[in-house]
C-alpha cells in the first residue's frame, strides 16, 4: 500500500462522528484538495481544528483546468467538486491510493486505475496495521452503521467484520 495517498471529505467525516480520526494515521502522508478541506470545515468546525492539527494530512491545491477536465470526462458520474478534485490529485500527483465512501466517486476511480477505499477499509487496515485491536476494530465498525451519517448497509459492515476476523 502506498504511504501516500488522497482523501475527500467522506471518511474524515465518517471517522470524526465515530471518535476514530486517529485511524487515519496508519497514513504516512494523506493529501485533501481545498474543496474537501472547506467541505469538512463547513460540516464541523471542530474537525477543522482536527486537521489542522494532524500531522499527516496536507491540504493541497488542485489546478482548476485539471478538475474541469476531468469533470467533463466523468460527466456520467455523479460527482461533487470535492470528489473531482480529489481524484483529480491523486492523478496529478500519481497517487493511486483513494479514501471515499461515495459510490461514484469510488467507480470513476476505479475506473482511471486508482485504488479506492473507504472507511471500513480503513479499519480493516488499521487492525491489520495493529493501530487498533480486534474489538476497538469491531467496535468502530457497527458505529459506522449506528451513529455515523454514512450511508451503509449491514452487510457490508458484516464482511468487514468478516474481514477482520480473517487477520484475527
Amino acid at each position: 500500500m502506498p504511504d501516500e495517498t488522497v482523501s475527500n471529505s467522506g471518511p474524515l467525516i465518517h471517522l470524526a462522528q465515530i471518535n476514530r480520526l486517529d485511524l487515519l494515521d496508519v497514513f504516512p502522508e494523506i493529501y485533501i484538495p481545498e474543496e474537501v478541506y472547506s467541505e469538512v470545515s463547513a460540516f464541523d468546525a471542530s474537525l477543522k481544528e482536527k486537521l489542522d492539527r494532524a500531522k499527516n494530512i496536507k491540504k493541497t491545491a488542485v489546478a482548476p483546468k485539471n478538475s474541469d477536465q476531468l469533470s467533463k470526462k466523468l460527466k456520467r458520474f455523479n460527482l461533487d467538486l470535492g470528489e473531482l478534485q480529489a481524484i483529480s490529485l491523486c492523478l496529478e500527483f500519481g497517487k493511486k491510493l483513494f479514501l471515499t465512501d461515495d459510490l461514484d466517486a469510488r467507480e470513476a476511480a476505479a475506473e482511471l486505475g486508482l485504488d479506492p477505499h473507504g472507511s471500513v477499509g480503513i479499519i480493516v487496515l488499521a487492525y491489520r496495521k495493529k493501530h487498533i485491536n480486534y474489538e476497538d476494530a469491531e467496535k468502530a465498525m457497527h458505529a459506522l452503521y449506528e451513529i455515523s451519517n454514512l450511508f451503509i448497509t449491514k452487510s457490508i459492515i458484516n464482511i468487514g467484520i468478516a474481514e477482520l476476523k480473517k487477520h484475527k
